[in-house]
């Protein structure tokens, strides 16, 4: 369970990371390159099926 709980820590980390990266240079109007978006992308895709994975799991541990 320690696992999940960590991984679930982390993927909330990561999202919340990458969504301020992201609030930050809109608002100061800096630009990101093309590949620096797809790879924020990516890793926030990847957070997000660990997020909800985790959950689930997490949920199930929690009735038994």
């Amino acid at each position: 369970m320690k696992n999940y709980r960590t991984a679930w820590t982390v993927s909330l980390l990561t999202i919340a990371c990458i969504n301020i990266i992201s609030l930050l240079t809109s608002w100061n109007g800096i630009a990101l390159s093309d590949t620096m978006i797809r790879v924020m992308g990516v890793l926030d895709m990847c957070a997000v099926v660990v997020l909800v994975y985790t959950s689930v799991k997490l949920r199930i541990w929690e009735k038994r």
